[in-house]
């Protein structure tokens, strides 16, 4: 008999319904404490937004600056003349008032300030611009405010445009107005609908709103004059970016992934229809339920009518049919999940007291993914005394579980197990921990696990699409052998080796008594490091890029690689990430660059003018003594700045942004070409790169290599293209691997491309032969 078997007995002979009740009371405040409550409130929020779905009221009209606007207009950010010219138009046509979700901090010549000073003075519609809270610095520092030019602030009023996601990332709930110090700055939707609150209380935005229904007009046609007069006279526009390019999008509860401007929208239709109504909280109407319950049990446990258990889920319908019902009416807004929580933890109670026979699934399988659970696996192993089990532990599952909901957590670990399925026994993947798949090792691999888990890594290497997000995740490996008699300990060491391996950023670890000794080989890496670079084992090689336009490949990309005297050769991806992590990447990187510069002088005095790209951490941009030494070995040399390019990896990494973009143009005065290394990863996107001083973008890989059979991909790649080619960067695209890959940048106009289609990293000697013969071949 299972252990879950003797608790149902001991419940069933112990029939007191004051256990059940506190068992079900301690669970929901349990339950509440680890955070489910905000998950099952919004639920029923959309649940009953979808029932109760409305139109808007049509006062409150969108006019999107999106990318047909972008295109005609040829740049962002716009003038201040083009501002100006769509307050005049929408005056004109008798706008009610003219709320801006752009941002007007940044400077601009003095004429131009005017002109869009004279427009919003002159306008009939009253006009609000907007203002943006912002962090001061990463520790903690405060709060500034960036507000529009004084000038401005003289004809227009002010309003703040922040928006601030909930726990669960979304953003459901909007400000009245913002205190910074002791400034009050109401927000935008509550100025255009004259709405007043207190400062720092949100209310809930109507998600039952339907966001199709709110008129919206493209900035362009505004501009051009086609729209009818009629459709703006006497609405409320709030003027702000949609391009998917421009970012500016926030996770709504309903909607999905939104512009601002469109919660600015909702918010106030929210504020108009007078549905920012008071919140009731749920801790007195769970005592209720609690008296109610214990009622109901007295009442159950005299009678043995099962239909009277059919009282608790009337109740829960009770309590979610009055709360939409006193939100419909616009009277309340009720918080019900703890009593839906309290209810329902009651009757599961009350159904493993009558039957024990649904608790073996409820054993076995995972509920978020469906999947079978470490007990099942356990069952598996005990009957096969030799099994070999591999554990996968997902390292960046915190941030997943952040970014997406629930849902979409279980659809993204579904999909992992199906690609790794086809390494693991019987084809089956086993959930055994939060952020954990495990599996039994397929026939035929127990004397090749290196090429074993190469091949689990590369499964992982490709993101996986969840709605508009793309998701990559990152595996770490813990393999463990049997034969033993305790299978759940062979797993828990197994995950401790995955554990480890995730630590050390290793792509896996066999479990050993002595695996702390695995350990010191990080630490060994860290100590030899300096010597290797000292006794010539460290290299460098060179892989090719080609210039679309004319075809020859002018550039090559500089690739560490660390010969071990021992440990034989060290992949990049094992020793970089611990040197970043540690901290100790500097040495390594001048290094590099010393070598490149060597043997670009080295090609230049044969005749041969190439450009050469070296790796450089976005964290050593804060490391004065790094900058100054790079730049120094540059001057030095005796080439031309212009052919070396730092490319800069890792951008989230960069901490002030302005002190980043003041040292990259100091890098870039000498000479020096910059590139933004993992464009469409982390923060790199067109819109964190305006004004960026840089040269030129890469796009990472993983948008190249799928967009021959990804049409997102494909129109992501071509519209990078077309609109970096407009703010003047140049574009290489990283992960070349078949010739249809490289037909369809050639169509989108692509500047460089790069990959083992175009040519495999080499060393200075056999890249010097490949680029002579070209040469020869292109004069011949």
């Amino acid at each position: 008999m299972t252990i879950w078997s003797q608790i149902t007995d001991r419940i069933e002979k112990f029939g007191s319904h004051s256990v059940a009740i506190l068992f079900a009371f301690l669970a929901t405040i349990a339950l509440t404490m680890a955070g489910i409550v905000p998950a099952i409130e919004q639920t029923n929020r959309d649940l009953r937004s979808f029932v109760f779905e409305r139109d808007a009221s049509g006062q409150v009209a969108v006019v999107e600056i999106d990318s047909q606007s972008l295109k005609a207009m040829g740049s962002w950010p716009w003038s201040r003349e083009a501002h100006a010219d769509l307050i005049t138009k929408l005056s004109e046509n008798g706008a009610g008032q003219i709320a801006f979700d752009v941002d007007f901090s940044s400077a601009a010549e003095k004429a131009s300030d005017v002109i869009l000073a004279d427009a919003i003075s002159n306008a009939e519609a009253q006009v609000i611009l907007a203002t943006f809270l912002q962090q001061i610095s990463n520790d903690g520092g405060g709060y500034s405010e960036n507000l529009p030019p004084e000038i401005f602030q003289t004809y227009g009023l002010l309003g703040s445009v922040n928006v601030h996601p909930d726990a669960l990332g979304q953003v459901s709930q909007y400000n009245y107005g913002t205190r910074i110090t002791d400034q009050i700055r109401p927000t935008l939707a509550a100025l255009l609908t004259r709405s007043s609150g207190q400062v720092g209380k949100s209310f809930l935005i109507d998600q039952s709103i339907n966001l199709t229904s709110i008129p919206s007009f493209s900035a362009i046609d505004i501009l051009n004059g086609d729209v009818d007069p009629i459709q703006i006279r006497g609405r409320n526009l709030i003027i702000g970016p949609t391009a998917a390019e421009l970012g500016d999008r926030y996770a709504t509860p309903k909607n999905g992934i939104i512009p601002r401007v469109y919660i600015h929208a909702l918010a106030a239709e929210t504020l108009s229809a007078g549905r920012d109504i008071p919140t009731i909280d749920g801790k007195a109407l769970l005592l209720v339920t609690l008296a109610l319950a214990i009622l109901w049990w007295n009442i159950v446990t005299s009678s043995k009518d099962n239909q009277n258990r059919l009282v608790l889920p009337l109740l829960a319908m009770l309590l979610i049919v009055s709360s939409w019902g006193f939100f419909v009416y616009s009277l309340m807004e009720i918080e019900i999940a703890s009593s839906i929580i309290f209810i329902v933890c009651l009757f599961l109670t009350d159904l493993v007291i009558e039957t024990s026979r649904t608790t073996k699934r409820e054993r076995t399988i995972d509920q978020l993914t469906g999947l079978p659970n470490a007990t099942a696996m356990m069952d598996v192993a005990a009957k096969n005394m030799t099994a070999e089990i591999v554990v996968a532990e997902i390292a960046n599952f915190a941030e997943i579980e952040s970014i997406l909901a629930t849902e979409e957590q279980a659809e993204i670990l579904q999909s992992m197990s199906k690609r790794l399925a086809l390494l693991a026994s019987d084809e089956q993947i086993y959930r055994t921990g939060r952020n954990q798949l495990s599996w039994f090792v397929a026939d035929g691999y127990a004397n090749r696990l290196e090429e074993y888990f190469d091949t689990a890594a590369t499964f992982a290497l490709s993101p996986t699409q969840i709605g508009s997000k793309k998701m990559r995740l990152k595996l770490s490996l813990g393999y463990h052998e049997g034969p033993t008699s305790n299978w759940f300990q062979l797993l828990s060491d197994a995950a401790m080796a995955a554990h480890k391996a995730a630590e050390m950023n290793y792509r896996w670890l066999k479990y050993s008594n002595d695996i702390n000794q695995i350990i010191d080989e990080k630490l060994a890496i860290l100590s030899e490091i300096d010597q290797a670079i000292e006794n010539g084992q460290i290299w460098v090689a060179y892989q090719p890029k080609l210039d679309l336009s004319c075809g020859e490949v002018n550039a090559a990309e500089a690739l560490v690689r660390w010969d071990h005297p021992q440990r034989g050769k060290i992949p990049p991806d094992r020793f970089i990430p611990i040197l970043e992590t540690e901290g100790d990447i500097a040495n390594l990187t001048l290094h590099v660059l010393k070598i490149t510069l060597t043997n670009v002088q080295q090609w230049s005095k044969s005749g041969l003018n190439i450009s050469c790209s070296v790796n450089v951490s976005a964290a050593l941009l804060g490391d004065p003594k790094f900058v100054s030494s790079a730049i120094a070995h540059v001057q030095q040399s005796r080439i031309d700045p212009n052919q070396i390019v730092f490319e800069i990896t890792e951008t989230a990494a960069l901490g002030d942004l302005d002190k980043a973009k003041a040292v990259l143009e100091g890098i870039r005065k000498i000479g020096i070409k910059l590139s933004i290394d993992d464009y469409g990863t982390g923060q790199a996107n067109l819109a964190y790169m305006q004004g960026f001083p840089a040269d030129e973008i890469k796009i990472d890989q993983s948008f190249i290599k799928s967009m021959a059979r990804s049409d997102v991909d494909r129109v992501m790649v071509s519209s990078t293209i077309e609109m970096a080619h407009k703010m003047n960067f140049k574009v290489v695209a990283e992960g070349v691997e078949d010739a249809d890959c490289l037909a369809l940048l050639r169509q989108f106009g692509c500047d460089t491309a790069q990959g083992w289609h175009i040519g495999r990293p080499v060393d200075a000697i056999i890249f010097e032969e490949r680029w002579e013969t070209q040469a020869q071949t292109m004069t011949a």
